[in-house]
């Protein structure tokens, strides 16, 4: 089951950059054409900021920012791996989305300093975006949903340990 987290997160990226380079290729910036009528259109802009055009101008401030914030969340995963407590598929899921979406932004941003963002709601005003913060998205909400909800490998493991507690 270990595999899935970085699968999922190299599809992710892969998703990501795919979908980055169709839309540098196929959109003109400032030309907005609908996807899902009245839901979804696509809309070239880029972003040198971060979600929701925070940051912008601050091209390598962020750059650095997302590296350190991916940085410590691989940690997080690692260390989580090596406890007593790995994490559920649901986990896993989660994290390889949200990895690869975050590791999408970061390859972008060191390579044109910028991040590509073509997605754009059509019936709300709502910050262009790009599949990678989808993804970032998805991703935490499957973590939270499964931290809330809780995970039966949770709740397995912490009826071991007080069962192990209560007998010793």
């Amino acid at each position: 089951m270990k595999w899935i987290l970085p699968s999922v997160a190299a599809l992710g990226l892969a998703l990501d950059i795919v979908s980055k380079s169709w839309a540098l290729a196929s959109l003109n910036a400032g030309q907005a054409r609908p996807l899902v009528p009245g839901i979804l259109r696509l809309n070239l802009t880029t972003n040198t900021g971060a979600a929701f055009g925070l940051g912008h101008g601050n091209g390598w401030f962020m750059t650095i920012l997302a590296v350190t914030i991916l940085s410590a969340v691989v940690v997080w995963l690692v260390r989580r791996e090596r406890s007593g407590n790995p994490l559920s598929l649901c986990e896993r899921i989660g994290a390889g989305l949200l990895v690869g979406g975050a590791a999408g932004n970061i390859w972008e941003r060191l390579l044109l300093g910028r991040v590509t963002d073509f997605l754009e709601f059509s019936f709300i005003d709502f910050p262009v975006f790009n599949a990678a913060d989808v993804l970032i998205d998805l991703g935490a909400l499957l973590i939270l949903l499964n931290t809330f909800a809780g995970s039966p490998a949770a709740d397995d493991a912490h009826d071991g340990k007080t069962a192990d507690r209560a007998s010793g």
